[in-house]
């Protein structure tokens, strides 16, 4: 459970490294710094543990799986950071992210929605719109709110979907009798990420809308480090083993689904971001109905 806990963690720090990053460079440049560190040190770490983990046909859905998660999803997320801030982007996230997978495990790999989980839903949302309508009196940090707002329901929708994805990963792996550790796992889809996200970057520069860095690379360097390592590296590489140890995923994922409590007083000390009372309700209640969702999830 240890490490159920320390995803949790892990998974706020990243968020507040990754919004410092997006308010000093360029979204997509950051986002694929990012990657490439995690996609390295991954790489590294899945040869020396894990070699035979890679096979033609799961590579490609866990390939497919890392292009909607890190790729569409992360470009999403930091676009977000930069206008509404850590605290609402990771709540957005994470609360469409269980819905929008729970519905797609339902859609394509033929889990059933028990009653629990189907009444936890619209609790979500409630929470979810709670938050937003007390915080949107104080407007964007940079650019559109409405813009940093559609570009987290986008992340969530990216992170459900390539978790949807990734378990079938898992499946077509199962089938062919290989076994294929969370290390190799993150490797796979955060390379698939780091693929997309080149793309994107060497249209926008060809396009001459990458915006130079406001500073110097050492002042950079830091926090692109934190966040490759709190998130790909070692939050993700956490919560594949605690499913492996716990053995219950939906315990596991009512733990890491405090994720964004733990990030309320992170964005206070390092973003000066005061939550107001509504916004804390809402949060409160959008997080628990994650949590009863995980925790009544048929297994």
């Amino acid at each position: 459970m240890i490490f159920a806990v320390l995803t949790a963690a892990l998974f706020a720090c990243s968020a507040i490294c990754n919004t410092r990053i997006a308010g000093l460079m360029d979204t997509v440049s950051a986002n694929l710094l990012r990657l490439t560190i995690a996609t390295g040190a991954l790489a590294a770490l899945s040869l020396a543990l894990d070699p035979g983990s890679f096979a033609p046909r799961p590579f490609t859905w866990f390939f497919l799986s890392g292009a909607v998660g890190f790729g569409l999803g992360d470009i999403a997320m930091f676009l977000a950071f930069s206008r509404i801030g850590s605290r609402l982007t990771i709540l957005i996230n994470f609360c469409l992210a269980t819905i929008l997978g729970s519905v797609a495990d339902w859609w394509w790999l033929g889990d059933s929605l028990a009653p629990g989980e189907l009444a936890a839903m619209p609790v979500i949302l409630g929470g979810l719109a709670l938050a937003l309508m007390a915080a949107r009196a104080r407007g964007a940090r940079h650019g559109s709110y409405a813009f940093g707002i559609g570009a987290a329901v986008v992340a969530g929708f990216g992170q459900g979907l390539g978790a949807t994805i990734s378990r079938h990963a898992e499946g077509v792996a199962a089938v062919e009798g290989i076994a294929i550790g969370g290390v190799s796992q993150a490797f796979q889809r955060v390379f698939a990420g780091l693929c997309c996200l080149l793309v994107v970057y060497l249209c926008r520069r060809a396009c001459g809308a990458i915006k130079r860095p406001t500073t110097s690379l050492g002042n950079r360097a830091g926090w692109l480090l934190a966040a490759a390592m709190f998130g790909p590296v070692i939050g993700v590489s956490c919560f594949q083993h605690s499913l492996h140890t716990v053995g219950n995923s939906g315990v596991v994922m009512a733990v890491v689904a405090t994720s964004p409590l733990l990030l309320i007083p992170l964005a206070f000390l390092f973003e000066g971001d005061r939550p107001t009372r509504g916004s804390l309700l809402g949060a409160l209640i959008g997080v628990a109905g994650v949590v009863a969702m995980a925790l009544l999830r048929d297994p």
